[in-house]
């Protein structure tokens, strides 16, 4: 359980950040000014700030490997990839990272908060949403229909219940019947042990630690009850005012990023071996095992890494609104672009 502990406190916090942006973000605009002045380092490199959602781990491999190989140096670009405490939304909003990385719903979000957070998506790093609901196999949870009478334990979010009751309501359940409390566990592996019977996971990260550390679980994928959940996450952000005013620099840094999740593909061991050197403290097993899994998922039926689809993004906006989960009316296709993604297709060529 120390091990599992560990693991799960390394996991990017996709839900904690909700709550985040419910606040006013009094602070965004003074920032925006200093977008448009890169500085310049003495080898002549554009200096690019990169906020980190958390941690180091497999959803950020290409990143490293497009530092540590030089992929962004050939680019004219010095990518400093900074560790969050949970603020890159408001960190790249404010202009004080260029880019960063969020979750699909996080963007929506933060456009239609009151503070109208100006980011946006411009690569989705994996293709297909790889989350849902978690339980270790003798709570018998099969199906959703089977959280009636067990207990969830999660951050209290609205999002969250949401996704509960529209997996329990499709199954024919009754999401009356589903306890919902606030974690006060450690971690929700703990949480599974003394409070709940089921979670919310990333099966890339937190199942693939639950593999390792020998905790069967059953998985219930969201997508698999409502395509509309089908949902990009994680998806790299950029300042909406670098997108307007400075499209070359994020053409730039996207043709890095791509070579760099396209040699992570190729070459598992050296992602592994970036982020071991970027983080030593994380375990070698589970970014190898993580690391095998996301390789299947950065492309997946997509032509290219990167990709986005207008379906995709309205699809799920329209799930959102309709249970009242964003502050106000957005203009989706504001909320995100394909743009800037080089021509590069699934088989490493352009």
């Amino acid at each position: 359980m120390k091990k599992l502990a560990k693991t799960a406190k390394l996991r990017g916090l996709h839900i904690r950040s909700y709550v985040l942006l419910l606040v006013t973000i009094m602070f965004l605009m003074p920032g925006l000014a200093a977008l448009s002045a890169c500085r310049q380092n003495p080898r002549n490199l554009t200096e690019i700030t990169f906020a980190l959602d958390w941690t180091p781990n497999t959803n950020h491999s290409g990143l490293f490997l497009a530092r540590d190989l030089g992929y962004f140096a050939e680019e004219g670009l010095n990518v400093s990839l900074q560790q969050s405490d949970m603020t890159f939304i408001e960190q790249v909003g404010s202009g004080a990272a260029q880019f960063g990385i969020a979750s699909q719903e996080q963007v929506l979000q933060a456009r239609a908060a009151s503070g109208k957070v100006p980011v946006v998506a411009v690569a989705a790093v994996i293709q297909h949403n790889t989350s849902g609901f978690a339980s270790p196999v003798d709570r018998k949870i099969v199906v959703p229909k089977d959280f009636m009478g067990k207990t969830y334990s999660g951050w209290g979010t609205p999002l969250e219940e949401a996704f509960i009751r529209t997996l329990v309501e499709a199954d024919g359940g009754d999401y009356s019947k589903v306890k919902i409390i606030n974690q006060s566990a450690t971690d929700f592996f703990a949480a599974l042990e003394t409070e709940a019977d089921f979670v919310w996971i990333y099966k890339g990260w937190d199942g693939v630690a639950a593999e390792v550390n020998n905790y069967p679980l059953n998985f219930i994928l969201l997508q698999e009850i409502d395509p509309q959940l089908d949902f990009y996450s994680p998806v790299i952000i950029a300042n909406e005012s670098v997108v307007r005013e400075q499209p070359e620099l994020v053409r730039r840094f996207l043709r890095a990023a791509t070579r760099g999740y396209m040699k992570a593909i190729e070459e598992p061991a050296a992602a592994v071996q970036a982020l071991l050197a970027e983080a030593p403290e994380l375990d070698a097993e589970l970014l190898e095992k993580s690391q095998n899994y996301l390789n299947t998922q950065y492309i997946a039926d997509a032509l290219r890494w990167g990709e986005m689809t207008k379906q995709r993004w309205d699809d799920f906006a329209v799930w959102m609104d309709d249970r009242g989960l964003l502050e106000s009316k957005i203009a989706v296709d504001d909320a995100w672009t394909a743009e800037f993604l080089p021509e590069w297709k699934a088989d490493g060529q352009k």
